[in-house]
């Protein structure tokens, strides 16, 4: 769906039209199965397109020398994996023939986050890598919920600057555009209210900010635990 605010709410098998409409390209690889990473970015000769979502029977192909940065859903971490194959089963994925190496250590907007100073404003932030450095501002966020989540929450509310907040349901990925910003060095600050399943309409918050003069991002993807 789309809101007077550019909002879209993606998942799965809505993920390829709205990143389109989002002017992103994406495609989904294995049906309906429950995605196990993201593509971030690519070599050239790889099938798959960046911000597509890869799922259990997907494989893709690197030879001998191209590469695939993916975001890891299961520990929120980024990797890149350079040369043989990536084959995703139901339980993750394999590596054959190719080197992994970790770009970015796991960082999953938590529960706590938000309410320590040792782990406020958590939030793994990804880019496509191809966005030129002139234009740093952060365009578009991304959020995707744990299956934890989806279970005991339904709604998601998601606020900007303090501002509206825009109601979502849990269990699809929520792709919205972020304010435009003047000057790179502001930075985003973040509210998402998740309200319960249950009768008593329990509501949670998480927080964090985006500062898109660090991140240098077209688009942020935060997972949320």
């Amino acid at each position: 769906m789309k809101t007077a605010f550019g909002i879209f709410s993606l998942y799965p098998k809505s993920l390829a039209a709205g990143l389109a409409a989002a002017g992103i390209v994406a495609s989904s690889g294995a049906g309906f199965a429950e995605p196990l990473a993201l593509v971030l970015d690519k070599s050239k000769a790889v099938a798959f397109p960046a911000f597509s979502e890869l799922s259990a029977g997907d494989v893709v192909e690197l030879g001998n020398s191209g590469h695939i940065d993916l975001l890891d859903y299961s520990a929120c971490r980024e990797v890149r994996i350079t040369a043989g194959r990536v084959v995703f089963t139901s339980t993750g994925y394999e590596v054959d023939g190719g080197e992994e190496k970790e770009l970015r250590a796991g960082n999953c907007l938590q529960a706590e986050s938000g309410t320590d100073p040792d782990t406020a404003d958590k939030g793994l932030t990804v880019t496509l890598r191809s966005i030129k450095a002139a234009n740093k501002t952060a365009a578009s966020l991304m959020l995707r919920f744990d299956d934890q989540l989806k279970t005991e929450y339904d709604s998601v509310f998601v606020s900007f600057e303090g501002g509206e907040p825009k109601r979502f349901e849990l269990g699809e990925n929520v792709l919205t555009d972020m304010p435009v910003r003047d000057e790179e060095t502001d930075k985003i600050d973040v509210q998402l209210f998740l309200q319960s399943s249950t009768a008593d309409g329990e509501v949670v918050m998480r927080e964090f900010t985006i500062d898109p003069a660090t991140v240098g991002r077209k688009t942020a993807v935060v997972v949320v635990k």
